[in-house]
């Protein structure tokens, strides 16, 4: 049997458990961040408050921050750690036992914690300040343990092999799967960030840019494809970790509305992931398609696009078209309907670069009224008077906790749209975006506990 069978959304790798860059990312949080996750999660170390190696007496967020930085890790490897050993995050009112042996340093199911070799490791401080040293040696004297990334060892009859020396140090500390599937599942619910459907994002230095859909991240394959849905302005900057906790789903190769054409001939228009036939040319004379952007097109590539029917007449063309009646209002023509523009943001955001032509009040009265257009998926939205700031995700707007998660997920102050409250009240409520990846296991069986 598998020491360890899990289905879930986002799977557990147990050779790749943490990526590097998060591991030793020691600025990832100040003491301040500390004390305020700490507050928000009603910890006992939020007001908890010992004498430091210094001889000065802090708080716990202090001493989890010094000890982290001096020794180069994330502080957050620290803050999983003091959950996963005693508790201490969520926990109100810990036992004295719990402080003593924060970290889980020194104990294991043989030891007794009266034993006097072990009297020195007891103690917050003591706990903390040996945890990160500990960590810190597995990573620059790996030799001296036995875990090393790229080196295959039995862990619960289970060959691991660290691909990350992150991962290798994680099993040096907890050699059990168990322990390490519980320092993820950890890691994933408070700093495993989820980003909404339609966010668009870019690790910091990589040229790669990504969409997050159904939980996994798709490539553009160039930038054309890109460009012809969205902005730069709208791209959210990532970690590699968190970019390769997605796994990764069918890459978009083509443009938005590009006319792909096959060997022998046929022609297609590809809007949304599907491609359309156009039965004549007559019909693509009519839409108004231009035969110089036709793009011959992989059979292959093509096959792999579902066929979503036929352009049969103008007014199925899946592109649509904006008008504008001569009284100013703007419409958006599309499956034979004409939808409303109800505020200038939804064109600056939805319709950056479509051109607008003049309409008939007689010739649009002709075409039946339809629900408004709403905000695309990934825009960033807030409203006069309101501080709250939504994103909108599967059409609907789901609010920041706070400005905090707005900022640590990588947003900015400059990509938000501003709503005069007509578009966005037509967008339903959905869940409020926080940290964190709440992950649900149908199955969890291990061979042997955690030492």
């Amino acid at each position: 049997m598998q020491p360890l069978a899990i289905v879930q959304a986002q799977m557990f790798n147990q050779n790749s458990i943490l990526s590097d860059a998060d591991f030793f990312r020691a600025n990832d949080m100040s003491a301040s961040d500390i004390q305020f996750f700490l507050e928000r999660k009603r910890s006992a170390l939020a007001t908890y408050t010992a004498q430091d190696i210094d001889g000065k007496v802090k708080f716990a967020s202090e001493i989890i921050w010094r000890a982290a930085t001096a020794n180069g890790i994330n502080p957050k490897v620290l803050l999983v750690l003091l959950q996963k050993e005693q508790s201490l995050i969520e926990n109100s009112v810990p036992t004295q036992y719990s402080f003593d042996w924060a970290t889980g340093f020194g104990i294991c199911d043989d030891c007794s914690p009266s034993d006097p070799r072990l009297q020195d490791f007891k103690g917050f401080v003591s706990q903390v300040n040996r945890a990160a040293t500990r960590k810190k040696l597995y990573t620059t004297n790996p030799f001296d343990f036995s875990f090393r990334k790229g080196e295959t060892r039995l862990v619960d009859g289970e060959p691991i092999l660290p691909a990350t020396a992150a991962t290798a140090a994680l099993y040096n500390y907890t050699p059990h799967i168990r322990g390490n599937y519980s320092f993820w599942k950890l890691w994933q619910r408070y700093f495993g960030k989820q980003y909404p459907d339609g966010t668009i994002v870019q690790v910091d230095g990589k040229q790669e840019i990504w969409i997050i859909v159904n939980g996994k991240r798709r490539i553009f394959s160039t930038m054309g494809s890109f460009l012809s849905r969205y902005s730069r302005a709208q791209i959210v900057t990532i970690s590699e970790g968190d970019l390769e906790s997605y796994p990764q789903g069918s890459p978009i190769r083509f443009p938005q509305y590009s006319l792909l054409q096959s060997a022998n001939g046929a022609v297609f228009l590809y809007a949304d992931d599907k491609k359309y036939g156009i039965p004549s040319r007559e019909i693509f004379r009519k839409i108004g398609f231009n035969p110089a952007e036709i793009i011959r097109t992989p059979t292959a590539d093509l096959d792999a696009i579902p066929t979503a029917g036929m352009l049969s007449a103008p007014d199925k063309n899946p592109a649509g078209e904006l008008v504008q009646r001569k009284n100013g209002g703007i419409y958006y023509l599309v499956g034979g309907r004409r939808h409303p523009v109800l505020e200038r943001s939804v064109l600056q955001t939805n319709f950056a670069y479509r051109k607008i032509k003049p309409l008939s009040d007689k010739d649009l009265e002709q075409t039946p009224v339809s629900e408004p257009v709403l905000f695309a998926d990934g825009t960033l939205v807030s409203q006069p008077g309101s501080p709250t700031v939504y994103v909108i995700s599967n059409a609907e707007k789901r609010p920041f906790v706070s400005g905090d998660v707005f900022l640590s997920l990588g947003y900015q102050w400059s990509q938000i749209a501003h709503s005069n409250g007509r578009t966005l009240d037509h967008h339903p409520l959905g869940s409020p975006v926080d940290l964190g990846k709440e992950i649900q296991d149908t199955e969890a069986t291990f061979a042997s506990r955690e030492q």
